[in-house]
């Protein structure tokens, strides 16, 4: 397990009204609030990108949810199976969108 804060969270440049914020690691949650209210302040749309994550804190899934019903924009995150699993646990596993890759 990485330790608390071994993590970074890079956000985009808007892309036809789209802002990808992508961490990796263990990224901090204060971090990723910040990162999030940018984002949104920026951008209809804001692709959570959380595939490189390999450790997420409690205090980081509390981090998202403030931003998923923001009126007037969106939030689409996509995963590791370490957010999945720690989503599934607090029964959030609906917060992720649904892979468009196949799984062998």
């Amino acid at each position: 397990m990485n330790p608390a804060g071994d993590g970074a969270i890079e956000v985009g440049d808007p892309v036809d009204g789209t802002v990808t914020v992508r961490a990796h690691g263990a990224p901090d949650a204060g971090d990723l609030a910040a990162a999030l209210a940018g984002a949104t302040r920026g951008a209809a749309t804001v692709l959570l990108d959380l595939t490189g994550v390999d450790h997420f804190t409690t205090e980081a899934v509390a981090a998202i949810i403030p931003h998923l019903r923001r009126p007037g924009s969106r939030l689409i995150v996509t995963a590791s199976a370490a957010v999945e699993g720690k989503l599934a646990r607090l029964g959030l596993s609906g917060l992720v969108a649904p892979s468009t890759e196949s799984r062998a």
